[in-house]
């Protein structure tokens, strides 16, 4: 399995929240930074002009998706100018019958509605979340906006089916939506981010650029196959075939953290997928190198803002 394969599999989403918007003119909607996710929007008829506060308008038509991995304050209007502009917050309000507040999962799709006489825009909007209180370095390594047109023939054939899919489930909300739904998020999210990668490598950053490093894609590999493994420096730079001090200093301009800092991060996600499904702490300590249970302890609260039982309990509640 190649570096990139490998990095997508063991990449999970969290969750993810899938709407219908059904627009009419005038219409200007403020999504709101959060602190998480990334949202997606994909036009599905009409036209819509997105504002990057600050950046010239870009004019949106259907097939085209835009998203945005660090969830970047942006304002989708209409026409180029933003009037009028409710929050996302004020329309999901105003739609009737719909409950929900931004941090929110939910097991069906939400439909929203601005109503009117005007000509009418579709979209089919999601957030995808891949962590809990810490921004994911996939996300990080990611332009602050990714822009898929439908005019793009190595992009928009395949954009079109797995959207067609997820509208249709949308729609129907038949037996088995929310698994159905969530299988074809990871696939639309994994196709994004490969054919922004493959497309525009001079765009990503971090790791993912060091994934396709020749070096040092090769040590990041053995860290993600073996993140328990007691590494060293010496063994990692023999492994990408350069000196300690290359490998260092290579490691550190591709990815803006230490070996160090990157295994520790990469530690506790695997130990964050281990409590999930059951683990108990000290074979978790034992496993990741951690001298005591409360070494490890403090580390996972570090990074998690919540002790391994806490993360454990609390995921268990949630597949309840």
């Amino acid at each position: 399995m190649d570096h990139l394969s490998k990095a997508l599999a063991d990449t999970h989403l969290r969750g993810s929240l899938l709407a219908m918007l059904d627009f009419a003119a005038p219409w200007s909607v403020d999504f709101e930074t959060a602190h998480s996710g990334a949202p997606t929007h994909y036009i599905v008829s009409g036209e819509a002009w997105l504002d990057r506060m600050g950046e010239p308008p870009l004019r949106l038509v259907p097939g085209d998706l835009v998203m945005f991995p660090r969830w970047d304050r942006h304002i989708l209007s209409c026409t180029p100018k933003t009037e009028g502009t409710l929050t996302i917050r004020e329309v999901v309000a105003r739609s009737k019958g719909v409950r929900w507040t931004p941090g929110e999962w939910l097991d069906h799709p939400l439909s929203i509605s601005i109503p009117g006489d005007g000509p009418r825009t579709t979209l089919l909007s999601l957030v995808f979340e891949l962590d809990e209180n810490t921004p994911h370095p996939l996300l990080l390594a990611l332009p602050r906006l990714i822009h898929l047109r439908a005019a793009d023939t190595q992009i928009g054939p395949w954009l079109q089916q797995l959207m067609q899919f997820l509208i249709a489930e949308a729609e129907s909300q038949r037996g088995g939506y929310a698994v159905v739904s969530s299988r074809i998020a990871d696939l639309l999210f994994m196709q994004i981010v490969r054919s922004e990668l493959l497309t525009r490598p001079e765009q990503v950053a971090g790791w993912l650029r060091a994934l396709v490093d020749p070096a040092i894609g090769t040590a990041l590999a053995a860290m993600h196959d073996r993140p328990g493994e007691r590494w060293t420096l010496p063994g990692l730079a023999r492994i990408s075939g350069l000196s300690r001090s290359g490998f260092c200093a290579r490691f550190r301009e591709l990815m803006d953290v230490t070996p160090h800092q990157h295994l520790q991060r990469l530690r506790m996600e695997a130990a964050a997928a281990r409590l999930s499904a059951g683990a108990r702490v000290k074979s978790l300590a034992d496993e990741f190198g951690y001298a005591t249970p409360f070494s490890f302890n403090l580390a996972f609260k570090r990074h998690f803002g919540m002790t391994p039982s806490a993360y454990r309990n609390r995921h268990q509640l949630l597949e309840m």
